[in-house]
């Protein structure tokens, strides 16, 4: 019996390298041929090491890409921030900051330009669709201590700035 039971490990062992070989001669001769057709030819990707020209073009022609604008919510509103963060962003507009503003009873949204750049609030007004003439919302305090150029103290009336209002609208 001993005999049997080698036999019978002898045989299991036999089927499997038999398997085993017919998987090599299924690949071995899909190799063959496919050499024989003249196989697939697969160009190799050409990396350069510059970014391609649209991304510099796009960046050059962004009117907004100077900008550097913190954002503080002085309204309370959780979240809105971060929903101005997104808006401006979309305008290519760089947020350099978020923060909550020293309270939360701004009645008033405030675009505070930071440096000698006045244009830059000029833009931000626009994007929001405030009157360049508005003096009351759009302030001067040079403080260039800060990082930003234009600080955004997003006040209660936020809901009545019809372009911020439309870009929510869009979003999912």
């Amino acid at each position: 019996m001993a005999r049997r039971r080698g036999r019978k490990k002898f045989s299991a062992w036999n089927t499997a390298i038999a398997i085993l070989s017919l998987i090599c001669l299924a690949f071995v001769t899909s190799i063959v041929h496919r050499y024989w057709r003249g196989g697939t030819h697969i160009e190799t990707p050409v990396f350069s090491p510059s970014p391609p020209n649209l991304t510099i073009d796009y960046h050059e022609q962004s009117t907004f890409t100077s900008i550097e604008v913190e954002i503080l919510n002085g309204c309370g509103v959780k979240g809105i921030a971060q929903q101005f963060t997104d808006f401006l962003r979309s305008h290519q507009i760089d947020v350099v900051r978020t923060e909550n503003a020293n309270h939360f009873d701004y009645e008033t949204t405030f675009i505070i330009q930071r440096n000698q750049f006045v244009e830059s609030s000029y833009r931000i007004a626009e994007l929001l669709k405030i009157p360049k003439s508005d003096t009351t919302r759009i302030l001067i305090q040079p403080d260039l201590s800060l990082e930003a150029d234009v600080t955004l103290i997003i006040g209660k009336d936020y809901t009545h700035l019809r372009s911020f209002q439309e870009f929510l609208s869009k979003q999912p």
